[in-house]
């Protein structure tokens, strides 16, 4: 049961991660990575999600300190700034979870998860910036 919670708190992470991006309009392959901390029914979770131009968001949620993960796809409306993404478990049992939420103006989302013995409620997911690559003519 802990495994589903945190299975489904990781999709609701990646789903609110990638959601920011589209709905901003940020460049296609923005990646977040994001941890966060336990909270209530929620274990902590570990996840990299991949935005892209077309509003589709993909990645990998991980929990039980990197030991157990699912993947994630969805989609993100940014006209009304909001995303869902599905989780499904890598190996394990294949349990699934349902990530839907908002994207705040500055960014940030707020995710929902649900599944079998997980409700996890207004996750706030903050968004990163990748720093510049340097040039290799060091």
């Amino acid at each position: 049961m802990m495994l589903h919670k945190t299975m489904i708190a990781a999709g609701l992470a990646i789903a609110a991660t990638c959601g920011v991006a589209s709905a901003q309009n940020l460049p296609e392959g923005r990646v977040y990575t994001f941890h966060s901390r336990a909270q209530g029914s929620c274990p902590a979770l570990d996840w990299h999600v991949v935005a892209e131009s077309n509003g589709v968001l993909s990645g990998m949620i991980a929990w039980n300190n990197m030991q157990q993960m699912a993947r994630a796809q969805g989609t993100l409306n940014a006209s009304a700034r909001t995303f869902e993404m599905k989780a499904v478990e890598v190996g394990g049992q294949g349990r699934t979870a349902e990530i839907t939420g908002t994207v705040r103006q500055d960014g940030w989302l707020i995710a929902n998860i649900n599944g079998p013995g997980v409700a996890c409620k207004g996750v706030n997911v903050p968004w990163g910036v990748q720093p510049p690559s340097q040039g290799g003519n060091g």
